[in-house]
């Protein structure tokens, strides 16, 4: 009989949301203040992540995939309110999967990936930016709108509008009206 290994006891969870967390509050994230705000060890961390920058990395494609698959499921459907649907993605996301939503709304992606992020975590990165802006064209191309106003309306007018709330608090329902307000109005002005 083999002995079994260790059960991690880190929940990336947990360490994402303390990440995004110290990033809207100070600005900066060390190791130290991830283990003060999670009580997980260093060597865990460096375990698990590798290094400071892969935790970052780790952190922004964890909130990024969690939003894709809702958005891009949206925008590749079938039907007139598919772009409508895509838009709203961006306020029912933030409202299910806060943590996640401050990672990506209240920060800037600069400040999870440099030059020192491991290069996988960067082509993985690269990878999913350009499967959206593809996503977008095509969405843009079967529609019949301009790619400008598409990006106005399914990127730029709902995170604009969730910023509002986040990270003090969840954007409410009435919201949605708003975001699917816009979108169309850039779309059919565009």
């Amino acid at each position: 009989m083999f002995p079994m290994g260790r059960v991690s006891t880190v929940r990336d969870e947990q360490v994402f949301s303390a990440v995004g967390a110290r990033l809207v509050g100070d600005g900066a994230i060390t190791i130290e203040a991830v283990v003060a705000e999670t009580g997980v060890s260093v060597g865990s961390l460096y375990h698990r992540y590798g290094s400071r920058e892969g935790l970052l990395a780790l952190t922004w494609l964890d909130a990024v995939r969690a939003f894709q698959t809702q958005f891009l499921a949206e925008l590749e459907s079938e039907g007139d309110d598919a772009g409508e649907r895509a838009a709203l993605a961006t306020p029912r996301f933030c409202r299910r999967e806060r943590q996640r939503a401050i990672v990506l709304s209240c920060c800037r992606a600069a400040e999870f990936y440099s030059p020192a992020t491991p290069q996988h975590l960067q082509q993985e990165i690269s990878r999913m930016n350009k499967a959206a802006a593809a996503a977008i064209r095509r969405y843009a191309k079967r529609s019949g709108y301009t790619l400008e106003a598409c990006r106005l309306g399914l990127v730029a007018f709902p995170l604009a509008a969730v910023r509002l709330y986040l990270p003090s608090r969840p954007p409410p329902k009435t919201l949605d009206a708003y975001v699917a307000a816009a979108f169309w109005s850039a779309v059919e002005t565009g």
